[in-house]
């Protein structure tokens, strides 16, 4: 077997990971797996659905994962199980349909209307396009395929 690329370590970290939320009742957001100042990193995102993520849950999950992380990466890495935080990565056409009506910062493979990146409000999500109201009477079409990055935006109240 060859050495695999980031894209295949994040398929098997995955899929590691999954067995061990799913007996948690808990939910993966995102798998990184990247370099950051001459170290590695593995960043697993959970989530629960009907609630917090506790530090004894992310510590749970790491521990039962490590060894088997640890046999797929050659190099020493640091593993870090964490909630995603309130500007949390939207990842799979079910999180755009679950934050609808929250406001997004959505970035695009390929322009449209001269812009790649747009922030607005998620009003609608039908097969694979996401309708993003950006003004009261500008709202934007984004096929899902074309989407290359977004997170939710969260708004401090003014008072």
């Amino acid at each position: 077997m060859g050495k695999l690329d980031n894209q295949q370590i994040v398929e098997k970290i995955e899929k590691i990971v999954a067995p061990v939320l799913d007996e948690m009742n808990l939910s993966l957001v995102d798998v990184e797996y990247m370099q950051d100042g001459g170290y590695w990193y593995v960043r697993i995102y959970v989530e629960n659905l009907n609630g917090e993520i506790t530090l004894e849950d992310c510590a749970t999950i790491s521990g039962k994962i490590d060894e088997d992380i640890d046999k797929l990466i050659e190099q020493r890495f640091f593993l870090e199980v964490s909630s995603p935080g309130i500007e949390r990565p939207l990842k799979k056409i079910e999180d755009f349909i679950r934050f609808k009506g929250e406001k997004v910062k959505i970035s695009l493979k390929h322009k449209i209307e001269e812009n790649k990146n747009f922030e607005g409000i998620i009003v609608e999500c039908q097969e694979d396009i996401i309708s993003l109201e950006i003004t009261e009477d500008n709202i934007l079409k984004i096929p899902f395929s074309e989407i290359r990055k977004a997170n939710l935006v969260y708004e401090f109240d003014e008072f």
